[in-house]
């Protein structure tokens, strides 16, 4: 009970150096917990989720062979790569195990502007009778066609977004830009014209969308040509290109349709081995295969990895600052305190329960500071984690009980420091000051009294000397007036 009541008794008397203590242990544990749980989503993320994922493969025109395909030149259309040469590659997916093997199709092509209707310009547009139309309409086969979009992902603002299932072919959504540039709303209608015929074909808005991707270039408001801009797409269901005979056995010109066919596979695995299979088949000349999926999954992953390279080094930064401000005031809290360990051992305290007093000096402070920033960063990882790594999320794991057990460790050092510097205290100059200022003083008081001594004995002897002479004085008086005396 007196080691307890003096270390609280002395954490209390400096009570902002205890406080420092408690916030310094609590602000280092709470980021070590909360940098690990970011490292750990992070491995998650790249290892066992990365592996889980269940990529769509494409087979699209390389970067340079997409510069060659010009919109306003209708020979690009031979470079397009036709179905049947797709189904050869589908065909392929057996080879590795597919068993029920699964495609997401996509087929577009230009269409014309028709009366009142406009498209939004290109910043070079040619005539309709070069480019095929001012528009671009996407058919897409099911909703997983709208993942692998060239031109990027959108959601629906308003109304309803596709039935793919539908049947009469007339229900489409268009842009936010291309709606309000023509006054569309959701029920509107309107026409596009064949890109070869005079032919139109009427369409109906089912819904308004807007691009949640950025826009690839040459597609967005750096579009040369209108029907290049994503914002003219309008998409719809696989009924609208059959009941409108856009499709045929021998399509010329711009009706010749561009196909972008999405092969889905099971795991990463066998991606990477539906990649060999068909490299080894040999690709058309001017493509590559690729899963957009799996670059979306890894574009998500950028806001965590580059948290995780921060708080890498945040972390190894808080145990190194950490340890070091909390010794600085453990060393701090042991000066001059010699004295008092010396007077504690004289009182018959020993040096063990002195050690134990200082320990809990340094253990009271810490560890509610453990505890509590060890609880908050627990529970702030996941919240804290979403909001910096834009909505991934990072919950505490069972991995967060390593920093907690390297922070106790770094704590546990310190009460064993200030523990041996109590044990190992000297004492054999106790009260050595206060030994010199008496000595001091004494022979000050002995300088002081023979000083006064001998002053005494001076005044004694004037004194004496004065009382002689004025005997001797009064004696030759005396004798002068016995002579007067005599004489008459």
């Amino acid at each position: 009970m007196f080691v307890l009541t003096n270390a609280g008794s002395t954490v209390i008397r400096h009570k902002w150096r205890s406080l420092m203590m408690l916030l310094v242990s609590a602000i280092m544990i709470f980021g070590v917990v909360f940098a690990t749980a970011v490292s750990s989503a992070s491995d998650k993320a790249h290892g066992e989720t990365y592996k889980a994922q269940a990529p769509v493969a494409v087979i699209r025109p390389t970067a340079a062979m997409e510069k060659t395909i010009k919109g306003d030149d209708v020979s690009s259309v031979k470079k397009y790569m036709s179905f049947d040469e797709y189904g050869g590659y589908a065909m392929s997916m057996q080879q590795i195990g597919v068993q029920d093997p699964q495609f997401s199709i996509s087929v577009s092509m230009p269409m014309r502007q028709t009366g009142s209707l406009k498209a939004i310009a290109g910043k070079s547009d040619e005539n309709s009778t070069k480019t095929g139309g001012e528009t671009t309409l996407f058919s897409f086969y099911d909703k997983n066609s709208v993942v692998i979009n060239p031109w990027g992902s959108f959601k629906i603002t308003q109304g309803k977004s596709l039935d793919y299932q539908g049947k009469d072919g007339k229900d489409v959504v268009v842009s936010q830009a291309f709606a309000r540039k023509n006054n569309l709303q959701v029920g509107s209608t309107f026409k596009l014209g064949n890109p070869t015929t005079a032919d139109t074909y009427e369409f109906k808005v089912r819904g308004i969308y807007t691009y949640t991707d950025p826009a690839p270039a040459g597609h967005g408001s750096d579009a040369r040509l209108a029907k290049d801009n994503r914002d003219n797409a309008i998409y719809t269901e696989p009924a609208a290109l059959t009941v409108n005979n856009l499709l045929s056995e021998n399509p010329e010109g711009w009706l010749n349709p561009r196909f972008d066919v999405g092969f889905k596979l099971d795991s990463v695995d066998q991606y990477k081995t539906f990649v060999q299979t068909v490299k080894s088949m040999k690709l058309p000349k001017g493509y590559a295969i690729s899963s957009p999926t799996l670059d979306q999954y890894n574009a998500t992953l950028k806001p965590l990895d580059s948290l995780n390279a921060i708080m890498s080094k945040v972390r190894i930064g808080l145990y190194a600052g950490g340890g070091v401000i909390l010794l600085l005031l453990v060393a701090l809290a042991l000066r001059k305190r010699r004295d008092e360990i010396a007077m504690d051992m004289v009182i018959g305290v020993t040096r063990a329960r002195i050690g134990w007093q200082f320990s809990l000096e340094t253990l009271i402070p810490t560890v509610p500071g453990l505890l509590i920033g060890g609880i908050a960063g627990a529970l702030c990882a996941k919240p804290l984690g979403g909001a910096l790594a834009k909505g991934f999320a990072t919950p505490a794991v069972s991995a967060c009980w390593m920093p907690m057990w390297y922070s106790i460790a770094i704590v546990a050092a310190l009460a064993v420091i200030v523990f041996f510097r109590a044990i190992f205290a000297g004492t054999s100059h106790l009260f050595d000051t206060r030994d010199v200022t008496g000595n001091a003083t004494q022979s000050t008081n002995a300088e002081v009294s023979a000083q006064t001594v001998e002053n005494t004995e001076n005044d004694t002897n004037a004194n004496t000397d004065e009382q002689n002479s004025k005997d001797s004085n009064t004696n030759d008086d005396n004798a002068s007036e016995d002579d007067t005396e005599a004489q008459a």
